[in-house]
C-alpha cells in the first residue's frame, strides 16, 4: 500500500523527468546520457582503468579474461543484454564481444559496463571507455548529474517538492 502511494506521489515528477537527459535503450541500440551510441557490430575502445593499481572501476569482466587484456585494447560488440537504464543510478549493460589479444589471437569476452560512468566519471579523471571528445564533459551529462542529485535530495526529504520543482526548472532553463 505504501509503495502504491509513493508511486502516485512521484508519478508527476517521473513524468516530467521524461524531458530530462537520460540514457535510452531502443532497437538494440543504447543511447548513453551524453548521446554516444553502443550497438552490435560497434568497436569499443578501452583506455586504462582509473581505479587503484590501474584496475577498471566501471568495467567488470565476467568470463575470466584478465582485465589487463582490455587495457588500450578494443572489442567488437556482438550482443548486449540486461541493459539497465535508470534515472537515478548508473546504467549497466552486459556486453559480449570479440577481443583481439596482443599476439593476434581472438576470444569472446563478456563484461558488465557502467556505460555513463565509463565514459564520463569526472572531468578530473580520464575516461575508461574512449569516445570522441564531443561526448566527454558535455553540458548534457552535467545536467543529468545535477538533476539526479536534486532528485535524491527531494527523495531524502532534504528539500520540498516546491523547492525541487523550482531548482529543477532553473537547471533546465539555464541550458
Amino acid at each position: 500500500m505504501i509503495g502504491r502511494v509513493l508511486i502516485l506521489l512521484l508519478s508527476p515528477l517521473l513524468a516530467k523527468a521524461q524531458l530530462d537527459p537520460k540514457p535510452i535503450y531502443r532497437n538494440d541500440t543504447l543511447y548513453t546520457t551524453c548521446g554516444y551510441k553502443i550497438y552490435n557490430g560497434q568497436v569499443l575502445h578501452f583506455a586504462k582503468g582509473t581505479g587503484s593499481k590501474g584496475k577498471f572501476r566501471h568495467v567488470m569482466i565476467l568470463n575470466g579474461i584478465a582485465a589487463t587484456s582490455l587495457v588500450n585494447n578494443s572489442i567488437v560488440v556482438k550482443e548486449m543484454k540486461n541493459v539497465q537504464v535508470s534515472p537515478l543510478d548508473p546504467g549497466y549493460a552486459d556486453i559480449t564481444g570479440l577481443i583481439t589479444f596482443k599476439d593476434s589471437t581472438k576470444a569472446i569476452i563478456q563484461l558488465q559496463l557502467a556505460y555513463d560512468k565509463a565514459i564520463e566519471d569526472s572531468p578530473n579523471l580520464p575516461t575508461e571507455l574512449e569516445v570522441p571528445a564531443v561526448f566527454r564533459n558535455s553540458s548534457r551529462v552535467k545536467l543529468h548529474q545535477d538533476l539526479n542529485k536534486l532528485f535524491r535530495l527531494f527523495l531524502s526529504g532534504e528539500i520540498s517538492k516546491t523547492e525541487y520543482e523550482d531548482r529543477k526548472n532553473k537547471l533546465l532553463q539555464d541550458q
